[in-house]
């Protein structure tokens, strides 16, 4: 990255940085009108079983604060863990929900070793009179427990043997540095059919990895020095046309959402290297039985053209929370993947509980996906299976929190969040 890169890079960040301030000054001036308001609070135990970070225990307080209707207007979620790798990890979140149409969040921790994790978002659906919206976000984040297990979509865990290199392959550890600065308008076009472009810039830097048991990713994997080992800067554009016909954005109970987009990074507008990425998805939720349950599914194509240097942390992946739950993070990378995913959502309890209207849903789901290298492959000849059960806890009209118990071909893996997968 030259000067000139590194200076566009830092006034980008700037703008965005001084967007997040404003809104963070805007809370505090909100404080007072806050503490006037009826609050709710709900412990919650974390028990995280992650292949990539191992198990994670901790405690998370979801304080609620609630307006005369009963309905949530800000959420703070304060958590502190313990994870062998990472150390003690302590976060802060805060969720405003201040209009049906306008929503931000403020998201702080650090570990007492090398993780964090500062992230802003802000979404406005409801400017022009409601005919177009703005969404935008700031992350900054490092993982010290990132994985890497080659190019492909049946790479191996173990290492193999080579004359030039010893034992090179299988997994390998790292630490990700990732700062992503984004903002996409839109307009609607017709009810259900909006326009949207979205400008990204991202840098990413691989540093060495906190898991001493597995190797150093440019040790154990050759193959990405050049394609991603060293820093890199993108300015990518997106140009998306969708289709969103759902009754709600976070907890919707009927309806259907399809996409189809472009985007493009270029050396010639300030890219480390160039690429196209094209492709579209579908979601549907279909409600059963007078709306409950709900049957949810999902289907994804995702294709990346570009050259051989390519940094592999801009191809397409597989796996994590939100797609092949039974995988850690990033289980699979190439240029290209699929995924298709269904769970049957179904409400088994409800009742008020800690001053809200409490549900709680169980979820069982199935995903397949796969990534490969080429176009002309086909995308459904080579598929990982996962099966499991969701639990997620549900408060209306847009709180959800889940845990999800998945299992594959390498194990079971168990994830807690915010937010449906999809």
């Amino acid at each position: 990255m030259d000067r000139d890169e590194r200076r566009r890079f830092r006034r980008a960040l700037t703008r965005l940085a001084s967007l997040a301030l404003a809104a963070a000054a805007l809370g505090c001036a909100r404080l007072g009108a806050i503490n006037a308001m009826k609050k709710s609070f709900i412990p919650i135990p974390e028990i995280i079983t992650d292949p990539n970070e191992g198990n994670t225990f901790g405690l998370l307080g979801v304080v609620l604060f609630l307006d005369e209707h009963d309905e949530i207007k800000y959420m703070l979620a304060p958590d502190a863990t313990y994870n062998d790798t990472k150390g003690f990890f302590p976060n802060l979140r805060f969720f405003g929900y201040p209009t049906p149409t306008r929503r931000y969040s403020l998201v702080v921790g650090k570990s007492t070793t090398r993780d964090e994790d500062y992230e802003f978002e802000f979404i406005d659906r409801g400017y022009w009179e409601g005919r177009a919206f703005v969404l935008a976000s700031v992350v900054h984040e490092r993982d010290s427990t990132d994985r890497f297990f080659g190019f492909g979509n049946r790479t191996s865990e173990n290492a193999h043997p080579t004359l030039r290199h010893g034992l090179v392959g299988g997994e390998s550890n790292y630490t990700g540095m990732n700062t992503v600065a984004q903002a996409t308008p839109g307009v609607w076009l017709l009810p259900h059919v909006n326009l949207s472009y979205r400008m990204r810039i991202r840098r990413f830097e691989v540093q060495r990895g906190q898991v001493s048991s597995v190797p150093f990713v440019e040790t154990a994997h050759p193959e990405v020095v050049g394609k991603g080992s060293d820093p890199g800067v993108y300015w990518a554009h997106q140009v998306a046309l969708t289709y969103d016909s759902r009754d709600s954005i976070d907890i919707p109970t009927h309806g259907a959402l399809a996409l189809a987009y472009t985007e493009v990074a270029d050396r010639a507008l300030g890219s480390a290297t160039s690429f196209v990425k094209f492709g579209g998805e579908w979601r549907d939720f279909i409600p059963l039985r007078k709306g409950n349950p709900i049957l949810a599914v999902r289907a994804l194509l995702d294709y990346t053209s570009g050259d051989k240097d390519t940094p592999f942390w801009e191809l397409s992946s597989l796996g994590g929370r939100r797609t092949l739950r039974g995988f850690g993070s990033d289980r699979f990378i190439d240029f290209n993947r699929s995924l298709a995913s269904g769970e049957l959502r179904t409400r088994v309890w409800q009742r008020k509980l800690f001053g809200v209207n409490a549900e709680l849903e169980v979820a069982p789901f199935l995903e397949a996906g796969q990534v490969f290298r080429h176009v002309s492959t086909s995308p459904v000849n080579d598929l990982h299976w996962v099966y499991g059960v969701g639990f997620r806890g549900v408060v209306r009209p847009q709180i959800v929190g889940f845990v999800d118990v998945g299992r594959g071909s390498e194990g079971t893996a168990i994830f807690t969040g915010v937010d449906y997968p999809f």
